[in-house]
């Protein structure tokens, strides 16, 4: 039998004159008395310990006690610990007492630096401070002559300073003293809104005169339900840095700004910006553009932008100088591009991790990620933290972050990474905020965690109906084209994972959303092999114009399914990634834009761009609620192969629908099908090799369909 061995685990301040001290086992009540627990400064001093009293304590034992202390332990000027005499012994965390929303919160405080000609206000939030200074310079090299000035410590937790004068284009960091004495040298603002790469100083700049001439924040979509949307996701620099791109600007924010574009010696060929017009999308959604941890050199080493290291910022990868603010005057340039032509913009944003130059940590250590029973920093995210954004401050520095970018940038959605990692408390904020600032804003994200959480109740699918925000729809996509990084193939390639795909048809209403506007539906996104990749790695010997059948297979059911549809760029055209699933890091040769492959594949592009078209011009694809759906969209039982589905919508008394009734078609089989048609006459609109708003053909009582493909039929 093994014997349990006294571990002291984890000490907590949980109240100015009480600290919680957790060990590894259940112990007897008797064992643990304030004779054997002392609470020790860092200087060498020991605080007189009043008493010790268990916590959830069940027969005489508890694995937790209270340890409280005559006289307020004063956190900012000494770090503690707690030492037993057989348990070994531990630092004293403090940022469980810093959750106390009445003694470290401030709803209304502006946070960051606020710069205009006439004075800057600095404010930090650094309660376990025991003092800070601003350190101003005419460079962010730490080899610049700087000066410094003392904050006043205020309420709440807060530091501030305010200057007279106009200090736009200096550079600024902090000093914090630390509990104990000690300084951590300088660290940047975590509400910096223009960063310097990686180092220690941000830029301060009067954000009005970064506004493009005519820059209106405040524009608005003409999309006003998700459903009615059209998502394209794409990354600054894959989207025109091949040389074929056309763009001068190539990888970068000007680069998406850029009309005329086109493949060299071909005018008819579009590329950039106007490509995504002639495709007919409503939202670009941007890959990280939140500065993260790089080097931001043209030649630095290719990176996704997944490890955030300040929110407020733009990366200054994508802008033509990195010092100076041209990242921020050239991505609102893009975003006013995208405007200009009716395009919404959406941000990919990572607020469940940061990158460890982030400055969080250095200023308020341990509060702003979560931490294990044991003390360990806790790892949902497979990034090596998770940021806590249910402790007061860091839930407002998040909510604030993304308004920030709907008020400064006129952001239209954001698409949130891991968003299983945020609490659904949290995420109903980001909605009720976001909305009072653009109604019709989109906030979407994957509802899953990278491994495992603290977080007890996370923002996963189960939890999304009904709220407006929708989470991505994984299984649809996996029954489109089979599992994501190999392995069997889907229903486009076979016919398998029927259920799957019927399932998604709905919107999933019948499985996980209340309403199609819970979910994103996709066949691929940035992450995994593309849908051409996959076809290649699961039916390798099947011709190629079958394969392009089938790559236009997967984006008919995605186009003709309830929900809001996501396109990955390049997907209309076979984009391939030459079978590698994880570029995130691989060079510009796999994961640019090959617009060459937009000619290769006109067709494949063509049957996209149609079948766009067909969907925004009829609301039968574009159902508001699960009701609706129930009452106008019903499976056909009688299909002519059990890898075949049929269905119908009902059009009647819908608002914008010129059809009484639709029927959509899908042949999963290896082999041709011949499907029985309701009663009347029906125009085809789309079909193996076609789509159309105008009819392509009419038919009545049968119609044949080609393998691996779908069919659209409409009645007047």
């Amino acid at each position: 039998m093994s014997v349990e061995v006294p571990t002291l685990i984890r000490a907590e301040l949980t109240a100015i004159n009480e600290v919680s001290v957790r060990f590894a086992h259940r112990r007897p009540v008797g064992e643990v008395g304030p004779e054997g627990l002392l609470l020790l400064t860092d200087s060498g001093g020991e605080v007189r310990t009043a008493r010790v009293r268990p916590k959830f304590s069940r027969d005489d034992h508890a694995k937790t006690f209270a340890l409280y202390t005559d006289e307020p332990l004063d956190f900012t000027r000494q770090q503690y610990r707690v030492r037993t005499s057989d348990a070994g012994e531990a630092r004293v965390e403090i940022s469980k007492l810093l959750r106390n929303r009445e003694r470290f919160y401030d709803a209304n405080a502006v946070m960051g630096a606020v710069c205009t000609p006439s004075g800057t206000t600095f404010r930090l939030f650094a309660p376990t401070a025991r003092s800070v200074r601003l350190v101003l310079a005419d460079s962010p090299e730490l080899s610049a002559t700087t000066e410094t000035h003392g904050l006043n410590r205020g309420d709440h937790g807060l530091w501030e300073l305010h200057l007279q004068g106009d200090w736009t284009g200096k550079f600024y960091s902090y000093r914090v003293s630390t509990p104990g004495g000690g300084t951590t040298g300088e660290v940047t603002d975590p509400s910096a809104v223009c960063a310097c790469g990686l180092r220690s100083r941000t830029m301060l700049v009067d954000l009005e005169e970064t506004n493009p001439p005519g820059f209106d924040p405040g524009w608005r979509s003409p999309v006003e339900m998700g459903v009615d949307a059209l998502i394209y996701e794409l990354s600054v620099r894959d989207f025109t840095i091949a040389a074929n791109s056309g763009v001068d600007h190539r990888g970068l924010y000007l680069g998406l700004t850029e009309t005329g574009t086109h493949l060299p010696d071909h005018p008819t060929v579009k590329t950039g910006i106007d490509h995504l017009i002639e495709l007919g999308v409503t939202h670009v959604q941007l890959m990280p553009v939140q500065d993260f941890d790089n080097e931001e050199t043209p030649d630095g080493a290719y990176n996704w932008g997944y490890m955030p290291v300040h929110f407020n910022s733009p990366d200054g990868w994508y802008a033509t100088r990195q010092i100076g603010d041209q990242r921020i005057r050239e991505l609102k340039q893009a975003v006013q591009a995208f405007h200009d032509r009716g395009i919404g913009v959406c941000m990919d944003v990572v607020y469940n991790h940061t990158a460890p130059p982030a400055p969080f940590e250095h200023i308020v250590p341990g509060y702003y990620h979560r931490r294990t029973a044991e003390g360990q920093l806790s790892n949902g995210s497979g990034c090596g933290n998770e940021f806590d954004s249910e402790n007061p401050m860091a839930r407002k520095f998040m909510i604030e972050s993304l308004s920030y970018w709907v008020t400064q940038y006129g952001i239209d959605g954001f698409r949130f990474d891991l968003m299983g990692l945020h609490a659904p408390q949290t995420m109903l904020a980001v909605r009720d905020t976001l909305r009072k600032l653009k109604p019709n804003v989109l906030i979407y994200g994957e509802p899953w965690t990278a491994g495992g959480t603290t977080l007890r109740r996370t923002m996963d699918r189960n939890r999304v109906g009904g709220t407006g925000i929708a989470a991505f729809n994984d299984g649809f996509r996996d029954a489109i084209k089979g599992d994501r990084d190999g392995g069997p193939p889907g229903y486009i390639q076979t016919g398998e994972r029927i259920d799957g795909v019927k399932d998604g048809l709905t919107g999933s209403i019948g499985s996980w959303t209340q309403d199609p506007t819970d979910t994103i539906q996709y066949a691929e996104a940035h992450d995994n092999l593309t849908t051409w990749d996959k076809i290649g790695q699961s039916v390798p010997d099947m011709p190629e114009d079958i394969k392009k059948r089938m790559q236009c297979f997967a984006g008919f059911v995605v186009l003709t399914a309830q929900g809001v549809p996501f396109i990955h760029a390049g997907q209309e055209f076979c984009r391939s990634k030459h079978g590698n699933n994880n570029t995130y890091n691989a060079p510009d040769a796999i994961n640019q834009i090959d617009w060459s492959l937009k000619q290769t594949h006109a067709e494949v592009f063509a049957y996209h761009k149609n079948l766009i078209a067909l969907r925004r011009a009829h609301t039968v694809f574009r159902l508001r609620t699960g009701e609706e759906v129930r009452r106008r969209l019903a499976f056909i039982d009688q299909v002519p192969h059990h890898e075949c589905v049929a269905l119908t919508i009902d059009g009647v008394g819908l608002s914008g629908e010129g059809w009484t009734r639709a029927v959509i078609l899908l042949n999963g089989d290896q082999h041709d099908q011949t499907f029985t048609l309701p009663k009347g006459v029906w125009q085809v609109h789309a079909d193996h090799e076609q789509a159309s708003l105008n009819p392509l053909r009419e038919v009545e009582q049968s119609v044949a369909l080609r393998s691996h493909s779908g069919m659209v039929l409409g009645r007047i």
